[in-house]
C-alpha cells in the first residue's frame, strides 16, 4: 500500500529500528488467547495494527490467520517489518489521521503504543473505522520486578537520566482512553470491558537487554555521551546481578479493550 501524503510526523525509533527488530520482547501466547475470549477468533478478520513497528505483534496476530494490515509513522520501522515479512501489507501513516474509509475494520490494535497517539483525535478516527460490532484493543508489557534491588537499582538510574521515563509512575488507570468524549461519541460509541492482566516471565540475556534499552525513546533522546553513560551504569547493575548473562524477569502485559456498539 502507498504511504499517506498527509503524515507529518516521523517515528523517534527510526533511529534505532534495527535495536528494536533485534531485542524487543514478542508478546505471551495468553494475552492472545484472552483477546479472543473478548473478542472472538481473529481468523478472517481484517485488523489494523497500528503503531506496528517492526512488526512483532502483527506477525502473531497473523499466527492466528487474521488479515493484518501494519500502519506506522516510521518508514524505517515498516522496512523492518517488511524485510521480517516480505508480505505483510504496510502503511506509512498517522493513527489520527487514518487514511481509510469508514466502517472498513473489525479490529484496530495498538501494541505498546497508543500512548503515542493524539486523545480524542484518534479515538474518534477508531470510532470511525470500526465496523458496528468491531474491537480497539491496546496493550502494555512492564517488568513487574519492582522491589527487587536490581531492579529498582536499575530504574533509579533510569529516571534520574531520562526525563522522558515515566513508566515507574504510569498506571493501567491513566492509559486508559475516555471513551465518553463528545469527540468520540459523535462517532461511534465503543463500550470498555474490564482490564485483563497477563502474567507471565521474560527470558532475556544481559545483552539483549542493554539492546531492548538502546529502542526506548528516553534513551534515544539523549545524547549520545549521555546514552553510553546511562547504559553503562545499567551494565554494571546486570553484570553484578546476573554474572552468567542469563536473566528470568517476570513481567505482565495489560489487555483493555472496547466493542463498537451497534
Amino acid at each position: 500500500m502507498p504511504p499517506d501524503d498527509s503524515v507529518a510526523a516521523r517515528s523517534v525509533f527510526d533511529a534505532a529500528a534495527c535495536e528494536y527488530d533485534a531485542a524487543r520482547p514478542s508478546y505471551p501466547a495468553a494475552l492472545f488467547d484472552q483477546l479472543e475470549t473478548v473478542a472472538g477468533p481473529l481468523a478472517g478478520r481484517l485488523l489494523l495494527d497500528w503503531g506496528a513497528g517492526t512488526g512483532i505483534s502483527g506477525r502473531q496476530l497473523a499466527e492466528r490467520d487474521a488479515r493484518v494490515v501494519l500502519l506506522d509513522i516510521g518508514e524505517q520501522m515498516l522496512r523492518f517489518a517488511r524485510a521480517r515479512d516480505p508480505q505483510s501489507p504496510c502503511v506509512l501513516a498517522d493513527g489520527n489521521r487514518m487514511p481509510l474509509r469508514a466502517a472498513c475494520a473489525d479490529l484496530t490494535t495498538f501494541a505498546q503504543s497508543w500512548h503515542w497517539f493524539a486523545k480524542p483525535a484518534a479515538q474518534a478516527e477508531v470510532a470511525r473505522v470500526l465496523r458496528p460490532g468491531g474491537y480497539w484493543a491496546a496493550w502494555w508489557s512492564r517488568a513487574a520486578a519492582a522491589g527487587q534491588d536490581w531492579f529498582d537499582r536499575y530504574e533509579d538510574v533510569i529516571t534520574a537520566a531520562c526525563p522522558g521515563y515515566t513508566w515507574r509512575y504510569l498506571s493501567d488507570e491513566l492509559l486508559a482512553p475516555d471513551w465518553t468524549d463528545p469527540a468520540v461519541t459523535g462517532v461511534g460509541r465503543l463500550e470498555p470491558a474490564a482490564p485483563v492482566v497477563v502474567p507471565w516471565t521474560r527470558a532475556v540475556t544481559t545483552t539483549q537487554w542493554i539492546t531492548d534499552e538502546r529502542s526506548k525513546s528516553y534513551l534515544i533522546d539523549l545524547v549520545p555521551d549521555a546514552r553510553e553513560f546511562v547504559l553503562r551504569q545499567v551494565a554494571d547493575i546486570m553484570a553484578r546481578q546476573f554474572p552468567d548473562g542469563q536473566m528470568a524477569v517476570p513481567y505482565v502485559t495489560t489487555l483493555l479493550v472496547a466493542r463498537k456498539s451497534g
